[in-house]
């Protein structure tokens, strides 16, 4: 039986999807249902606090742990339901991996990854717990330390560190699928100085089931295609024919207007601005994924939105 958690998220309800079109059990660990795990042939734990006594129950020996589950705090302004979340919840499933022997599958995130101002980033060799600058990605780092350090003590489980993830099923939508919503929608956009490393979630879903299924204990960078924001918005323009007007901005523009903005915040346009050039040749060699083209994904991403979000 594969366990899920986060099966309500983009990347948690396409691990479902891509587990199930192999044949295989699942079982969802979740707080209340969703439209996006809706007809799936699955099985429901349902409860308001994953405390031990409910994990303990509900995850058995043989069973194979895959954790999606996270609060992303993109407004870094919930400490407690973020450290809670990204942290205890984390540790608790681990101390329950270690007991019953069970394999365990980490969502982490290249946000925790240090980064050099240039050059290619690699899988780190060690992750600093205390240099987040926000609510989430320390408690990001402080989870995945915790996590490769239980691997070194004898947990058998693979951590990875998916990019900027984009695709089909984002029913929240997630921040990459907001963004893409709103350059589809308006003619006018703002750009600045700095990118991202998308990768499709199909391809992310497609890593987690054979990390699921190896007995091979590492940590593995999943990442895919580099653009800029300016390029970003170039390719939806080509792939919807809507000409866009793309104005560029100061980044001391930019960084005066998140501080009356509800939207966006300081931690979002910093991660913008990081080295987002990632070495993708561990998750080729060890896991064997060849990422879709972006166009692709873009396309593939566009379609679905249209369906679920433009038209309402």
């Amino acid at each position: 039986m594969f366990i899920i958690t986060g099966a309500t998220g983009h990347i948690g309800n396409n691990v479902v999807r891509y587990l199930l079109k192999q044949g295989e059990q699942v079982k969802v660990l979740v707080r209340k249902m969703d439209e996006s795990l809706q007809g799936l042939d699955i099985q429901y734990a349902i409860h308001q606090e994953f405390d031990d006594l409910f994990l303990d129950q509900e995850i058995h020996e043989q069973d194979v742990i895959i954790h999606c589950a996270a609060y992303i705090d993109l407004m870094n302004k919930k400490p407690l339901t973020t450290f809670r979340t990204n942290v205890g919840l984390t540790k608790r499933l681990v101390e329950i991996a270690l007991r019953k022997k069970n394999r365990f599958i980490y969502l982490s995130s290249v946000d925790v990854i240090p980064k050099s101002k240039r050059g290619l980033i690699k899988e780190p060799l060690q992750i600093d717990e205390k240099k987040g600058k926000s609510y989430y990605k320390t408690s990001k780092a402080i989870a995945t330390h915790f996590v490769l350090k239980s691997i070194q003590e004898g947990l058998n489980g693979m951590v990875l560190y998916p990019a900027a993830v984009v695709g089909i099923h984002d029913y929240k939508p997630s921040a990459a699928g907001r963004e893409i919503l709103h350059a589809v929608r308006h003619q006018f956009l703002f750009s600045l100085h700095g990118g991202y490393n998308f990768i499709d979630v199909e391809d992310v879903a497609r890593a987690v089931y054979v990390a699921a299924t190896s007995t091979v204990c590492d940590h593995i960078i999943l990442s895919a295609h580099e653009i800029t924001i300016k390029g970003l918005y170039m390719t939806l323009e080509r792939l919807t024919k809507k000409p866009k007007w793309i104005i560029p901005l100061p980044i001391i523009i930019v960084r005066l207007a998140v501080l009356f903005s509800t939207k966006y915040s300081q931690m979002m346009i910093s991660t913008i601005q990081e080295n987002y050039h990632y070495d993708q040749q561990k998750m080729r060699d060890v896991l064997h994924i060849v990422p879709k083209p972006l166009d692709q994904t873009l396309y593939e991403t566009i379609q679905w939105l249209n369906q679920h979000y433009l038209m309402k």
